[in-house]
C-alpha cells in the first residue's frame, strides 16, 4: 500500500511492484506450502537446500529425516538457521520420537527424548515436529493421541504434525474407542491443543471425472470435521508420478492449491519433492535422484508462487463459509442457489467453483471463484446488481484492487478469463 491507499494494477506493474523474490516473511503470513521429505540427513542433503525450498514457493518445509538413535541430535541447527534467513519455518522429522515409537519404547522413554529435543530446538524458524503417519487401529490411534500431547505439553508454542489417511468418516468406530471420527477429533483437540492435520489423496491428477470427483467427496467429512473441532486440515497432494499416477501438469499443480483452499482447506503438502534413489513407482518429481531440477521444477514453481503472491496472505486472514459448483452439484456441494448472496446472482460460464469467505477481523465478505478445468481455458461472468454492488478483483494478497466493469454483454471474450485451476477472489463493496 502507498499513503494508506491500495495501488491500482497499472502503477503496480509500473512501479515494479511484482517482486519475483520469495518474501522474505512467508512463513509468518501466508498458505502453509509444505512438502514430505524422505532424504535422510547426511544423504546429499545440506542447509544450502533450504535456498531452493524457499525459491519454490514453500512456505513450512520439511527438513530431512533424523534418527534420534543414529544422527547428532543438534544436526538439524542449521537448516533452521537458513530456514530463519530465508523467511521460512521447518517441520522436524525425526526417527525415534513418532507415535509408532510410544508403542515400540513407551511413552517415558519417548517424553524425555521429546524434551531434550525441544531444549536444542527452540528456534524462530521451527514449526513442529512430525507425529507420525497414517495411524490405524485403536492402539495406534491412542498412541497418536499421547505424542502430540506430549509434544504439546512440552513445548506448547510449536505445532506436532500428524497426517491422517483419506476416509477417516468411515473408520470404525471401535478404533476411536468407540466413538465417530468427528467426536474422536473435537476431544483429540480439546485434550492436546492441537490445530493442524493433513491427509492425502490423489486420483485428482488422473484427469478423469471418478478422480476429480473422489477428491471433492473425500474433503467434505474431514473439513467439517476439522471445522467442528477447530482445527485446520492440510492436504497431501501428488507433485510425483506415483502408483498409477501420471506427473501433474502445470495446471493440475495450481488446481491442487486452488481447489483446496476454495473448499476450506488451510495448507498443502505436496509428495513430493525429490525422486528416489531407485524406484519406478516415483518419478518426475521437481528434483530427481540425481539432483538435476527436472521439467516439473518450474511449473511446481509457478502454482506454488503465483497463488502465493496473489492469495497465500489473504486466505490467511479469511474464513471460510461455504462452496458451490455455478452449473451442477458436485459431491453434495450442491449448485449455487440463484441470488446466495445479495451482491451475487450468479456466475455464468462454465462450470466453476464459487466460494464464500469473510475476513476473520472485519466480516468483509469475498468471493473466491475456481476454474475446476484441468484442460480447458473459461471465460466466467458474476452477475450481480451493478446499481447497487460493485465487485474488485483483489490481487497480490489486497494490495491491488481492480474494479470488475466486464460481463454486460453476450460477447464470448467478456468476462473473467481463467486458465485451468486458476482461482480469482472478488471483493463486493456496496455503492
Amino acid at each position: 500500500m502507498e499513503n494508506g491507499k491500495t495501488k491500482e494494477f497499472s502503477s503496480a506493474l509500473d512501479r515494479g511492484f511484482i517482486s519475483m523474490k520469495p518474501a522474505k516473511d512467508a512463513s509468518a503470513k501466508k498458505f502453509p506450502i509444505s512438502f514430505w521429505n524422505y532424504r535422510r540427513y547426511g544423504d546429499g542433503m545440506t542447509p544450502d537446500e533450504v535456498k531452493t525450498w524457499a525459491e519454490l514457493g514453500l512456505t513450512v518445509a520439511m527438513a530431512p529425516m533424523l534418527s534420534w538413535e543414529n544422527d547428532p541430535h543438534d544436526a538439524l541447527l542449521p537448516f533452521l538457521d537458513e530456514a530463519e534467513k530465508a523467511g521460512i519455518k521447518l517441520i522436524l522429522s525425526i526417527e525415534g520420537v513418532e507415535y509408532h515409537d510410544v508403542l515400540r519404547l513407551g511413552k517415558d522413554e519417548v517424553r524425555r527424548r521429546l524434551e531434550e529435543l525441544f531444549r536444542i530446538y527452540r528456534h524462530p524458524a521451527l514449526f513442529g515436529v512430525y507425529a507420525g503417519d497414517e495411524p490405524s487401529g485403536e492402539d495406534a490411534f491412542r498412541a497418536a493421541v499421547e505424542t502430540v500431547k506430549m509434544m504439546k505439553e512440552i513445548a506448547p508454542e510449536y505445532e506436532p504434525y500428524l497426517n491422517l489417511h483419506g476416509g477417516m468418516d468411515l473408520v470404525p468406530e471401535e478404533e476411536f474407542g468407540g466413538k465417530p471420527f468427528g467426536k474422536w477429533l473435537a476431544d483429540f483437540a480439546r485434550e492436546t491443543g492441537f490445530s493442524i492435520f493433513s491427509y492425502g489423496h490423489y486420483d485428482q491428477v488422473d484427469g478423469t471425472e471418478r478422480g476429480i470427483e473422489s477428491f471433492y467427496r473425500e474433503i467434505v467429512p474431514l473439513r467439517a470435521a476439522a471445522d467442528a473441532a477447530g482445527v485446520d486440515v492440510w492436504n497431501t497432494q501428488l507433485s510425483s508420478a506415483h502408483y498409477t499416477h501420471a506427473v501433474p501438469t502445470e495446471y493440475q499443480f495450481m488446481w491442487q492449491i486452488t481447489v483446496a483452499a476454495a473448499l476450506g482447506s488451510r495448507g498443502i503438502v505436496w509428495f513430493r519433492l525429490y525422486d528416489r534413489p531407485h524406484g519406478p513407482n516415483y518419478h518426475g518429481s521437481p528434483i530427481d535422484e540425481y539432483g538435476y531440477r527436472t521439467a516439473s521444477f518450474l511449473p511446481f514453481l509457478h502454482a506454488n508462487r503465483r497463488f502465493a503472491d496473489h492469495f497465500g496472505e489473504l486466505m490467511m486472514r479469511l474464513r471460510f463459509r461455504e462452496a458451490f459448483f455455478s452449473q451442477r452439484d458436485h459431491a453434495g456441494f450442491g449448485k449455487l442457489p440463484e441470488g446466495a448472496r445479495p451482491f451475487l446472482a450468479r456466475v455464468d460460464g462454465p462450470d466453476a467453483i464459487v466460494s464464500f469467505f469473510s475476513d476473520r477481523e472485519t466480516g468483509e465478505e469475498y468471493i473466491a471463484v475456481v476454474n475446476p478445468s484441468q484442460t480447458e481455458q473459461g471465460v466466467f461472468r458474476p452477475v450481480f446488481d451493478r446499481e447497487k454492488y460493485s465487485l474488485f478483483e483483489v490481487m497480490f494478497n489486497g494490495s491491488t484492487l481492480m474494479e470488475y466493469t466486464l460481463g454486460t454483454t453476450d460477447d464470448p471474450w467478456d468476462g473473467i478469463w481463467l486458465y485451468p485451476g486458476q482461482m480469482t477472489v472478488l471483493k463486493p463493496r456496496a455503492k
